[in-house]
């Protein structure tokens, strides 16, 4: 039996001539390999919220009482289409006003016709064709007024039409009929109606809300990633699958925003939306794929870790040194290094390990 003394001995001359470097002999123990040059691509996944790339509340600018519901939620309608029909004692009276306001303009302009002819006949004294001009302008005015006051009414209603034929209509239908014919409630822009606020029959008050749409031919998609992934996010491809089937994602201009929330940066996309799968406010998980970046492949195996850092054991002139090195993401038992090690060195890939955490770490001295 060898003594404490002698075997304390034994142990304590190997080490001192080997910190740092493995002999020539202990190196054929473990099994080395040469890092291959190639390309990898960055791949990621992360959860996104779908937002409408439209989304209106529709609202009446006046009191009114719901007399036809046209459309159920969920319902897709056309740009212009109707939604609602409503009677609004509002709307009748701006019709009214404007029809009396047009009309005074018709008597002002026949009183000032009759005016100019008396003052040629030295019927009438200028002082009264002045009168005229003054009376018919001040007519105008109010005529003016009182369109602009209804034309603020349908363009909130969505109704596009000109003032000469609704005038024309006006004259030929009457005030009560023309309002029936008016208090209709269109969409503003083709999408899905997501909400109905109101029952038939009910009466509102003014701005209060009718139904909600959303346009979803296309959607808006934001992603939130970490500071540190949100590089490989701002370049290459996203898409979402569904069923198998990719969907684009196409990024749109302008800086990231930070969430103080999260502590995550949110990107924001666009996509089609065939068949209107995707709904405003839904959970999806998108996939990304940066752009290709030159890297050094070597198996699985040569990369391990000690002290939250990453290294690979190079052997140089049959000697082993560690390397730390930053890698991607692994695949078919590969992976790519892609700083800290240059392609052609040789990794140990079996026993990488050992080198670390056995009682040969104790040969290797490491920079932390």
């Amino acid at each position: 039996m060898v003594s404490a003394k002698w075997a304390m001995w034994l142990v304590s001359i190997p080490l001192l001539g080997l910190v740092g470097w493995v002999s020539p002999v202990q190196a054929d123990a473990f099994v080395t390999q040469a890092a291959v040059a190639g390309s990898w691509r960055p791949h990621a996944q992360a959860f996104a919220r779908v937002r409408a790339r439209q989304q209106v509340v529709l609202r009446l600018p006046f009191a009114a009482r719901i007399t036809a519901l046209s459309v159920e939620p969920g319902t897709s309608v056309a740009a212009g289409e109707e939604l609602a029909r409503f009677a609004a004692p509002q709307l009748r009276r701006h019709l009214a006003v404007w029809q009396q306001a047009r009309a005074e303009v018709a008597v002002a302009r026949e009183r000032l016709a009759l005016l100019r002819e008396g003052e040629r006949t030295h019927a009438v004294t200028r002082r009264d064709r002045v009168q005229g001009e003054q009376a018919l302008t001040i007519a105008k005015g109010k005529a003016r007024l009182a369109w602009e006051t209804l034309a603020a009414d349908l363009d909130l209603l969505h109704e596009k039409i000109d003032a000469a034929l609704l005038a024309r209509r006006l004259d030929k239908e009457g005030v009560p009929v023309l309002a029936r014919r008016l208090g209709r409630l269109r969409a503003p822009f083709a999408g899905v109606v997501t909400e109905r606020r109101v029952a038939m029959g009910e009466q509102l008050a003014a701005g209060e809300a009718v139904m909600e749409l959303e346009s979803l031919a296309s959607v808006y998609v934001d992603v939130e990633v970490t500071a540190a992934a949100l590089p490989d996010w701002q370049a290459g491809e996203t898409d979402w699958r569904r069923a198998g089937q990719p969907l684009t994602l196409r990024p749109l201009p302008g800086l990231p925003l930070y969430d103080d929330a999260t502590g995550l940066w949110r990107l924001r996309f666009e996509a089609g939306n065939p068949g209107r799968v995707l709904r405003d406010g839904a959970r999806i998980e998108v996939e990304h794929w940066g752009e290709a970046r030159p890297v050094a492949w070597v198996p699985v195996s040569a990369v391990v870790a000690r002290n939250e850092k990453t290294w690979c054991i190079v052997q140089e002139d049959g000697r082993f040194q560690p390397v730390e090195v930053q890698v991607g993401t692994a695949t078919a038992e590969r992976i790519p290094v892609l700083s800290g090690l240059k392609a052609g060195s040789r990794v140990v890939t079996q026993g990488a390990y050992e080198l670390l955490y056995r009682d040969l770490k104790e040969l290797i001295r490491f920079e932390d």
